[in-house]
């Protein structure tokens, strides 16, 4: 008969023998259970022992603290002889079989049921897209510019009309400044025109006369040395 023995903190530990064709043997703190524990680290129902073709496994039934194997937590163990399962974080659970029932169990097909206990994931809260928030709060500064910028338009046009104006008043002055300017130089007789009339005939004179006064000095010259080449020549003077 399969042994099994269970060691509670404080507790003798406590051995039970099963028939080798006892299909389920529960075991957890509920009265109904056939291996009742006392420790506060076990479930109500905390998991079952059953028998499968080919041996025994231990199913955990959802227990808070779970099952577990060299401190990996599973959901089912395939149980093997001299395996120690801890139940709970502080219950021992020692498995054992006899040479008979291993040669028994050996006849049978056996399939493996063990699986590992994977963290549950948690679900994440879908968190709001904070771009599209930003997005839309670009937007709605962009629409309250819009109207801050045209009022600020508004006395640069008015601007602008006075301006306008101010050059009208200043075309209609333009023809009485310029009536005032042409008076004086109606009666005068020293105008810039004059003056620039006189400068500019006034080189003209003296370098006509001095023209005048180089070809008389050349036609001297040559008289002269056509008399002193006759006198040279002939002793006399050249008019005799």
């Amino acid at each position: 008969m399969p042994r099994i023995t269970i060691s509670e903190p404080g507790k003798t530990p406590q051995p039970y023998r099963l028939k080798t064709d006892r299909k389920t043997t529960k075991i957890g703190r509920s009265s109904d259970s056939d291996v009742i524990l006392s420790a506060g680290s076990a479930s109500t129902n905390h998991c079952v022992m059953k028998r499968v073709p080919g041996g025994f496994i231990l199913e955990d039934k959802n227990s808070t603290n779970g099952i577990k194997l060299e401190d990996a937590r599973y959901s089912i163990i395939d149980l093997e002889d001299g395996m120690n399962v801890k139940i709970g974080d502080d219950i021992n659970f020692d498995f054992e079989l006899t040479d008979e029932e291993i040669e028994i169990l050996e006849k049978e097909d056996f399939e493996s049921h063990q699986k590992a206990m994977f963290p549950k994931a948690k679900k994440k809260k879908k968190q709001a897209e904070p771009i599209d928030l930003e997005d839309d709060d670009e937007e709605e500064e962009v629409v309250v510019a819009k109207p801050k910028k045209k009022k600020k338009k508004k006395p640069v046009d008015l601007d602008d009309e006075d301006n306008d104006e101010d050059e009208d008043e200043d075309e209609d002055d333009a023809p009485k400044r310029k009536k005032l300017k042409a008076a004086p130089s109606s009666g005068s007789t020293n105008t810039p025109a004059s003056n620039s009339r006189h400068a500019v005939a006034t080189p003209k004179t003296t370098s006509l006369g001095s023209t005048i006064l180089f070809i008389l000095l050349a036609v001297a010259f040559l008289l002269a040395g056509m008399a002193i080449r006759h006198w040279q020549d002939y002793k006399t003077f050249i008019f005799s």
